[in-house]
């Protein structure tokens, strides 16, 4: 589906007049996003240790879609053009001494 609401249905008022759209009459779908993180230390020596870490940010790999571009005189009006990045991972290694 290009467009995510019929953009038919949508007018340019009269000049110098109000629309009769009300606000926030365009919504997006809901948004989900699971982050995880896993920390560990490890003892080396007396006074040492290494500090692991790994990130995941959007860890399931979930698709939130972005909000539809709601600027009427737009080539893009009704569209959504933008979505959440895919999975990230960071691991990060710390030696303390």
């Amino acid at each position: 589906m290009s467009q995510w609401f019929t953009t038919s249905d949508f007018s340019l008022p009269t000049l110098y007049t109000f629309g009769n759209a009300g606000g926030y009459l365009v919504r997006a779908d809901g948004r989900h996003n699971a982050d995880l993180s896993l920390h560990k230390f490890f003892s080396i020596r007396e006074g040492q240790k290494l500090d692991v870490r790994a990130e995941f940010f959007n860890a399931t790999n979930s698709v939130s879609m972005g909000n539809p571009n709601a600027t009427f005189t737009s080539a893009s009006f009704g569209q959504v053009t933008s979505a959440t990045p895919a999975r990230e991972i960071q691991i990060t290694l710390r030696y303390v001494f």
